[in-house]
């Protein structure tokens, strides 16, 4: 009986380690990652970080696209197969190479098409061009990236999302220190897209036995599960990413670049709220089955729903202080910042109550319904901008996606108040 409680006491101790060894990575990276927009959003001021924000959301976009759903997928997978992890890593990276080669040739002939849609000139065409290359680099990390999740190699996990954000923030330093301001837009750009190579530069020298493994097969089953395991969850994760860029590339069609720097600062500032509700969602999440085997559906969510007067408190905390916020982190530019934060941060801060209870849709196996939310949401907050831009301009934007947010969250909540569950 004691082995057992040791046994036991090693497992809880072995993932709070690779808990915090997430989080706090998690942590770091944001954080870096979070000063490098502030020196890129300083140093190009509102105007030229419009045009860095929506440069940028292409290329990320195109990114995601690419990814397939496969970043999430592999990690089930491999998890579940760790006898085959080589041969499952070959055939991915393979199959990305050839899929991100077709994004990759897509998104070359359809730059100047975006350069003109967007900016109303093909100046930005060959930029496009250049940075679409990247995707490849993308696609390989991020299977490396999955194969460390998926071997529980957390460390080395948490250590490279560090040393990504690391590297485009040294490169961010020495473009502002050596280059003419004109060529700083480009060149952020640029450090974006390509920084990554930088990190598997160094996991080439160190993990060289592992691409010297000779044995290595192409396994078409691996392929289908793991690409039908990664559809759905692609198409859900599409029109997140395309929601979360929508914004800016309204905002860049029916106002200018400069509202879109004004809302870009704005958002980069409010997603820091994200890690505080992920990290509620990982520490709810384990402890989930046990609440509700002995508590009803209705009284997990009236459990959240208690923490509400929380929430309220932290919010008008952060409205009194956004004026101060941004004017210390951003500059004096971005005053017309303040106000879009304000609305934006209502959305995040409603977050904190409704995520954790989505989580309901994982336990009751109902994830396919925060698909078909995600894909609902798209054309809303289309007609959102559609009709707030025009009068509000990126106040407008931020409005209209916290009207979306709110909507979507009181389905949830109402959803599963509703909801009848067997324990």
């Amino acid at each position: 009986m004691s082995g057992y409680l040791i046994s036991k006491i090693n497992i809880k101790s072995k993932t709070l380690q690779d808990l915090l060894k997430v989080l706090s990575g998690n942590i770091v990276a944001q954080g870096i990652g979070f000063l490098t927009i502030i020196v890129i959003s300083r140093d190009l001021g509102a105007d030229q970080y419009g045009i860095f924000s929506l440069l940028l959301a292409i290329f990320t976009i195109s990114v995601q696209i690419s990814d397939f759903g496969i970043s999430t997928s592999y990690v089930k997978y491999v998890s579940e197969n760790l006898s085959k992890s080589k041969d499952i890593f070959f055939t991915i990276i393979i199959t990305k190479i050839i899929l991100s080669l077709f994004i990759i040739l897509i998104l070359y002939f359809i730059a100047q098409d975006l350069s003109g849609f967007f900016f109303n000139t093909a100046y930005y065409t060959q930029i496009i061009q250049f940075i679409s290359f990247a995707i490849l680099f993308h696609s390989i990390f991020s299977v490396v990236i999955a194969n460390f999740q998926a071997q529980q190699k957390f460390k080395e996990f948490a250590l490279l999302n560090i040393l990504h954000n690391f590297f485009k923030f040294l490169s961010v330093m020495m473009i502002t220190i050596l280059f003419l301001q004109k060529h700083h837009l480009v060149y952020f750009l640029y450090t974006f897209a390509f920084s990554v190579i930088l990190v598997l530069m160094l996991l080439v020298i160190k993990y060289k036995h592992y691409i010297k493994y000779n044995n290595l097969k192409f396994n078409f089953k691996h392929f289908i599960e793991i690409y039908k395991l990664g559809f759905w969850i692609f198409l859900s994760s599409l029109a997140v990413m395309i929601i979360m860029r929508l914004d800016i590339m309204m905002l860049q069609k029916m106002s200018s670049s400069k509202e879109v720097g004004y809302y870009s600062v704005a958002m980069n500032l409010a997603m820091i709220f994200p890690l505080i509700t992920a990290s509620l969602v990982t520490t709810l999440l384990p402890k989930l089955d046990e609440f509700l085997r002995s508590n009803s559906i209705k009284k997990y969510v009236y459990s959240i729903l208690s923490k509400v007067k929380y929430v309220i408190v932290m919010l008008l905390i952060i409205e009194i202080l956004a004026p101060f916020i941004i004017k210390i982190i951003f500059g004096c530019e971005y005053h017309n910042s303040i106000k879009v934060f304000q609305i934006l941060i209502i959305a995040f801060t409603f977050g904190i109550i409704v995520n954790p209870i989505s989580l309901l849709f994982y336990k009751l196996n109902k994830a396919y319904w925060l698909t078909i939310l995600n894909w609902v949401q798209l054309p809303l907050n289309y007609l959102g901008n559609l009709f707030f831009i025009p009068f509000f301009q990126a106040e407008g934007a931020a409005l209209s996606t916290v009207l979306l947010r709110i909507l979507a969250g009181f389905f949830i909540i109402i959803y599963f108040l509703r909801f009848k569950y067997d324990n």
